[in-house]
C-alpha cells in the first residue's frame, strides 16, 4: 500500500513530513463496487489510491463507457466538474476492495497559494493525466486492439487477475467476444 505521503517523498520531497500537510486528508477503505463519486454530483474532492483499482465511465442513457482504470499511486477525480462547478458526467467506482485517501480541493487550492511544492504536485499531476490522455487517444487512433492489450497487461499485470473482461472489452470499445479472440490468437 503506498499512501500520499510516501508518494509525495518518493517522487517530490525525499525530506517531506505529513505532518507538515495543513489540511484534513481523510482515508477511506470501500468494497468492490462501491461508488466513490457519482454521476451528477459537482467534485469537490480529489482522491489518492492506495490500494487497489478503480474504474472511471461515462455514461449515455443505458450504455456506460469505460474511460480508464486508476491503479495504486494514482489520483483521480471528476476533474472537469471540479474545475466547471458543473455535475460530473463521470463515475469512479471501485472494481476492488480499495483503500484511498480524500482531501477538499477548495483545501488544496488554499494551501496552493503558500507552497511551492503543492504547486508543482499540482502542475506534475496535471502534465501526467494530459500525457495519459493523449497516449490514449494516439494508441486508439493508430494501434490494433491487439496491441493496446498487449501493452495494457504488460504495464498493469493485476488487470487480468482482477478486472472482468467484459470491462476490458468496454475500455476498448470492443465485444467481450472479440477480446475473448485476441486473447487466444495471443496465447
Amino acid at each position: 500500500m503506498i499512501t500520499l505521503s510516501d508518494y509525495i517523498k518518493e517522487h517530490y520531497d525525499k525530506r517531506f513530513d505529513q505532518d507538515k500537510i495543513p489540511f484534513d486528508i481523510v482515508q477511506k477503505t470501500v468494497k468492490k463496487g462501491t461508488i466513490i463519486y457519482p454521476y451528477s454530483k459537482i467534485g469537490d474532492k480529489i482522491y489518492f489510491l492506495n490500494q487497489g483499482i478503480i474504474e472511471t465511465s461515462i455514461g449515455f442513457g443505458e450504455i456506460e463507457k469505460t474511460l480508464s482504470f486508476i491503479f495504486k499511486g494514482n489520483f483521480f477525480c471528476s476533474f472537469a466538474s471540479i474545475l466547471t462547478k458543473t455535475p460530473s458526467e463521470i463515475q469512479g467506482t471501485a472494481i476492488t476492495d480499495c483503500v484511498y485517501e480524500e482531501l477538499n480541493y477548495s483545501d488544496y487550492q488554499k494551501i496552493c497559494e503558500r507552497s511551492i511544492l503543492a504547486n508543482k504536485i499540482g502542475r506534475k499531476e496535471v502534465e501526467n493525466y494530459y500525457v495519459k490522455k493523449y497516449n490514449r487517444e494516439r494508441d486508439l487512433l493508430l494501434k490494433s486492439k491487439e496491441e493496446m492489450y498487449l501493452e495494457m497487461v504488460k504495464s498493469n499485470p493485476e488487470i487480468l487477475k482482477n478486472i472482468p473482461l467484459n470491462k476490458i472489452a468496454n475500455y476498448f470499445n470492443i465485444r467481450p467476444e472479440t477480446l475473448s479472440r485476441i486473447r487466444k490468437k495471443i496465447v
